[in-house]
């Protein structure tokens, strides 16, 4: 492990301007994480440049809840120019660890490991699915936007909940006395 270290960069910069582009709207480190929203503390953020140059790999550590602890890893692109889509993610990771607008709004702004990292991310996590692309996917929120949408998805999920427990299929009575249809039961009642 301490071989694969020396290939990381965690002294790495960039010119990054998010002026004027919205955010995309959206211990046990191993243990599975269901769809949710979360507040996660960014851990670690480096490049690993014998992988991707362009690539920061961010760690997030959950920090509330039932699953405090768990680790999950993601990455964004370096912006290749200011026209480069992927400033709007970056924007969205600035919002959700608490920069605010007019923080962002200023122009190009220098970024760095220590602008994100032991800063509390708003995360709504999506674990992989074996039918469509097999990749988790880790959306940063504002604050407000992640309240927002928690909101709606804990009403959801109650709502869902209900649903099934008024579905649940009923016993029939006779199977919870302790009667039980034998073969010979029905071969009799067949006439055989």
């Amino acid at each position: 492990m301490a071989n694969e270290e020396i290939n990381l960069d965690r002294d790495w910069s960039a010119t990054l301007n998010v002026s004027g582009i919205n955010a995309p709207a959206g211990g046990n480190k191993n243990l599975e994480l269901p769809e949710g929203y979360y507040k996660a503390a960014v851990s670690d953020m480096y490049i690993n440049h014998e992988r991707n140059s362009n690539r920061v790999i961010i760690k997030l550590t959950v920090t509330e809840g039932s699953f405090a602890g768990v680790v999950r890893t993601t990455g964004l692109g370096l912006p290749k120019d200011d026209r480069d889509n992927v400033r709007y993610y970056w924007r969205g990771l600035s919002e959700s660890v608490g920069y605010t607008p007019a923080q962002l709004d200023a122009g190009s702004i220098n970024i760095d490991r220590t602008t994100y990292v032991d800063r509390e991310a708003h995360i709504h996590f999506v674990p992989k699915s074996e039918t469509e692309n097999g990749y988790e996917k880790i959306d940063f929120l504002a604050p407000a936007e992640w309240s927002q949408q928690n909101q709606m998805f804990m009403a959801r999920e109650k709502i869902e909940g209900e649903k099934k427990m008024t579905e649940a299929p009923s016993v029939a009575p006779s199977s919870l006395s302790g009667n039980t249809t034998t073969k010979a039961d029905v071969l009799s009642k067949l006439g055989l």
